[in-house]
């Protein structure tokens, strides 16, 4: 890039010869001049937008390696196999390749073979990635699905905010970050986790205005499903909040004869990808799922997205509805909806907040299976095992798993990064039980299995617990991954030993001495569960608001647009007529004071018999009559109106 800047044509040259495209999308040129031009940039572009693009085209107009950090092995792989049909050199690391694999892959980078160098951010922790930072060219630094490194956002990644002080490893590259949902809040934490430089901002709206948004509140979600199967063709997606819900959805689907199969985070690898290519393809109907399916996937004809279950946050269910409709023709979505349905995504909130005594708990726990005394330290890695660690505290796996988080953001230790063929073993019985048990067995597969994981095992493994590479076991024992792990869940359910499988393995490395009164920072706990609070409160408020659904969603993230879109259910009035009390009522007087004197909602209910879903309902009906302001984006204080005021004056 010596001399002048790449022009409009210089991009527009680099677009057609890789991807065949003869322009650009509305607002992505927007995006790459400021970036070929030096500048950080953060892009906020709609699902389906072509955000890739914004970095990749960039990259190519770069002298030197782009590195792009991205939060997903599966969609690491899926850029860099598009790359690679573009005729674009491109590749990833992560932990879930063998060691001798990364270790070329970065020497090769560092020797300039490719143009995009994909990393999961844990990787910007690792002493491959200290020694090279420096040496390997980096002339553009890309950070994907960047709300992760905000609290505010939906799906944050605590590995996010190392990203800075490696921005400075590498030589403090111009930096560009991506992602389709981010609040106000959110942008704010991105421009100041990432150190951005007065970045060029730009937001190409969120409106999609070819989803058509609908809430249905019904008990009987089953049926309510199965009507939008019937009026809808076309595949699509179905998600559910649980791995037990996605479960007993797909089995209940099957059972009607539905075309479908069922994807979370709690299956193999291997399985999981492929269904998922099964049902991109065509091969199923509908997928049904947790939120761990769906960032990264390019499937532009889903034409319905359902929602049994309500999520967390708005900003995670417009990025899961928004994987609707990407090829710009209509698409459904729709939330199934009940009063009791707060009750899973608040004992969420509750699992994946603990308190600073119960983070202590988990950390003395971990600390007494290593059986580290208060003022030693720990040499070699320790293993964080759910199972004893529940028993221990009794605490769920989703709490300990973020008290581990809090510990590591606290630097009493760091998580090491998981390899995806590493599992953890531990023998609950010596060698010679083993070999009695296979020679006293009439399974022949079997006595083969134990004898080959025998002498793969290292002598420690009956004493402790030990890595054991699956990918030899495979070699050794000739069996598919899917059977070896069977075969090790069978040697465990006998009593024989205790298994870790891969992905279930967590290591932690001390980095201090066992502390007697470790410090945790509670004012921050408390504040991310209260952030949290508020951001299901946001999505309680959207199923049963009866404003437009598009107005809501757009204003939330802090976009003026018309209030009504005359397309979602509310518009459509496909829900109950609302009978509004007199205006001289005393629930409505009430209410009106209450929004005069400045109270915000929670306290509205107070002392008032009203169900709170009747003053939602009330609510909608007084902003669209005129005498209330919605405030953008939602939240908890409205305004009255000159109307609503004179009223109040006149019946003084």
């Amino acid at each position: 890039m010596a001399g002048r800047y790449p022009s409009y044509e210089d991009a527009r040259r680099v677009l057609h010869e890789h991807w065949g495209y003869d322009d650009f999308r509305p607002g992505q040129w927007d995006i790459v001049r400021p970036i070929v031009e030096g500048r950080d940039v953060l892009a906020i572009l709609p699902t389906g937008g072509g955000k890739s693009i914004c970095y990749q085209v960039p990259a190519l107009l770069y002298e030197g390696l782009a590195l792009v950090i991205s939060p997903l092995i599966a969609l690491m792989q899926d850029q860099v196999a598009g790359l690679e049909a573009h005729n674009v050199k491109a590749t990833y690391i992560n932990s879930a390749l063998p060691r001798r694999e990364i270790e070329q892959r970065w020497l090769a980078a560092e020797h300039g073979k490719y143009r995009l160098l994909y990393l999961a951010p844990e990787q910007l922790s690792s002493e491959a990635f200290a020694v090279r930072a420096s040496r390997m060219n980096i002339s553009l630094l890309a950070v994907d699905e960047a709300h992760c490194i905000s609290e505010w956002g939906h799906n944050f990644r605590p590995s996010y905010l190392q990203i800075a002080a490696a921005r400075k490893q590498m030589g403090d590259p111009p930096t560009i970050a991506v992602t389709a949902t981010a609040t106000p809040n959110v942008r704010k934490d991105i421009v100041e986790h990432l150190a951005l430089r007065r970045p060029e901002r730009i937001v190409r709206g969120f409106d999609r205005p070819n989803i058509v948004w609908s809430v249905f509140r019904t008990e009987n979600k089953r049926s309510k499903v199965l009507d939008i199967l019937d009026g809808v063709p076309g595949s699509g997606i179905l998600y559910s909040s649980t791995r037990k819900g996605v479960e007993r959805w797909a089995d209940w689907l099957t059972r009607r004869n539905r075309s479908c199969v069922f994807y979370h985070g709690g299956m193999e690898g291997s399985v999981r990808e492929r269904v998922q290519n099964g049902w991109i393809r065509g091969h199923q109907r509908i997928m049904v799922a947790t939120n761990a399916f769906g960032m990264g996937i390019d499937k532009p004809d889903v034409r319905f997205v359902i929602h049994v279950d309500l999520p967390g946050t708005l900003e995670g269910y417009y990025q899961e509805a928004g994987r609707g409709g990407r090829d710009g023709k209509t698409s459904w979505a729709t939330l199934l909806y009940h009063r009791g349905d707060q009750e899973t995504p608040r004992m969420l909130i509750e699992e994946s907040h603990p308190t600073p005594k119960e983070v202590r708990k988990v950390y003395d726990a971990v600390c007494n299976l290593a059986q580290l005394a208060v003022g030693s330290e720990m040499d070699s890695p320790v293993p964080v095992r759910i199972d004893p660690i529940a028993r221990l505290t009794g605490f769920s796996a989703g709490k300990i798993n973020t008290a581990v988080t809090l510990l590591a953001r606290q630097d009493a230790w760091r998580v090491l990064p998981q390899r995806g063929y590493a599992g953890l073993i531990h023998c609950r019985r010596p060698v010679s039980v083993f070999r009695e048990y296979a020679e006293g067995h009439a399974n022949v597969s079997l006595t083969e299995f134990i004898h080959a994981l025998l002498r793969t095992m290292d002598a420690g493994v009956f004493s402790d617990w030990r890595e054991i590479d699956t990918r030899m076991l495979v070699r050794r024992t000739g069996l598919s991954l899917e059977h070896l792990l069977k075969g090790m869940e069978y040697l465990q359910g006998r009593q024989l030993l205790d298994w870790i499988p891969p992905d279930q393995v967590v290591r932690v490395a001390f980095l201090h001495a066992r502390s007697a009164r470790l410090p945790i920072d509670g004012d921050r706990v408390r504040t991310a569960r209260k952030r949290a609070e508020a951001q299901l409160d946001q999505m309680i408020r959207f199923a049963r608001s009866t404003t437009c659904r598009r107005h809501f969603l757009l204003t939330y993230f802090g976009e003026t647009v018309p209030e009504r879109c005359g397309t979602c259910d509310v518009c459509l009035g496909r829900h109950s007529a609302f009978e509004p009390p007199p205006l001289n009522a005393p629930v409505v007087q009430c209410l009106l004071r209450q929004i005069a004197d400045g109270k915000p909602r929670g306290e509205w209910l107070e002392g008032m018999r009203t169900p709170a879903y009747r003053i939602d309902r009330l609510l909608g009906w007084l902003i669209n009559e005129g005498y209330l302001m919605q405030p953008r984006p939602p939240g908890d204080v409205f305004e009255l109106t000159a109307k609503a005021t004179s009223m109040l004056e006149a019946s003084l």
